[in-house]
């Protein structure tokens, strides 16, 4: 009996991500609704949006292992116009008139590792090609770092004990390193239609109270192969990804909280080997 050989995929890809949510930094919640585009169309590029991502598997018959790991940095900038109030736990605490720029920005690394084995696979009756059913499990890692620019021209003093601290006339909330993990159980389908050309589908659900409340992800991806040198075959990957985490900590002037997801599309190159 000749064993199969490992194979190796790797896949450095792009997230361009929208944001929908909510994050609180100091007790200080910002509401956060912006799309690709709104992050690109920051002035401060690549303050806007800054991120890279890579996925790699190894596989050996039916078991694989992974992991995907994503840096970013966002910004998503805000302009009031009118009477802006800072409060500390709902008490009033200063007052500014006029057009007022904020912002929150947001720094994470998020580092998913796992190990998945393929229940199921079969010739469909109805579409052309071969499918499969992978069940994973593993943990994601977060890192955060979340600073909220909460306006300017608020004049201001003696902000420490409210957990804020002031550079110029502007008033700043700082996370410092926000740290967890989650647990997460998923399953994956892979549909190829022909030799080289194959879609996936996978979800997941996390958190559990372990790390995070509650946290999820859903990609789709459609790759296709179009060059091979040697034994390497290279494929082009579009797909979309969304990303899900509900996360607290701390209480008083130390409450951090992230609740947001995260969701766009994806294009990436896949090296197997």
């Amino acid at each position: 009996m000749i064993e199969s050989p490992w194979t190796f995929t790797l896949t450095p890809y792009s997230w361009l991500t929208s944001l929908n949510g909510s994050g609180t930094v100091a007790n200080q919640t910002k509401n956060v609704d912006a799309t690709v585009v709104d992050l690109m169309r920051q002035s401060e590029i690549p303050k806007g949006l800054f991120e890279t991502s890579a996925f790699f598997e190894a596989r050996k018959d039916r078991w694989s292992v992974f992991t995907d790991i994503t840096y970013q940095k966002v910004a998503v900038a805000e302009n009031v116009s009118g009477s802006r109030t800072l409060a500390i736990n709902g008490i009033p605490i200063a007052v500014a008139s006029g057009s007022i720029a904020a912002s929150a920005n947001f720094q994470m690394l998020i580092a998913e590792f796992g190990a998945a084995y393929e229940v199921a696979t079969w010739q469909s009756a109805v579409l052309p090609g071969v499918t499969a059913v992978d069940l994973y499990a593993g943990g994601r890692v977060w890192w955060q770092q979340a600073d909220f620019d909460l306006g300017g021209d608020l004049g201001v003093a003696g902000l420490g004990p409210f957990g804020l601290t002031r550079s110029g006339g502007r008033v700043l909330a700082n996370s410092g390193d926000i740290e967890w993990i989650d647990p997460m159980i998923g399953a994956r389908l892979r549909h190829q239609f022909a030799p080289g050309q194959e879609v996936m589908v996978r979800g997941d659900i996390g958190g559990f109270d372990v790390g995070s409340r509650f946290s999820w992800q859903a990609i789709g991806a459609y790759s296709f192969q179009f060059a091979k040198t040697g034994d390497t075959t290279w494929s082009g990957m579009i797909g979309y990804k969304a990303q899900y985490a509900d996360y607290s900590q701390g209480s008083g002037i130390t409450y951090y909280r992230y609740d947001i997801i995260e969701h766009g599309p994806i294009v990436g190159v896949s090296l197997k080997f």
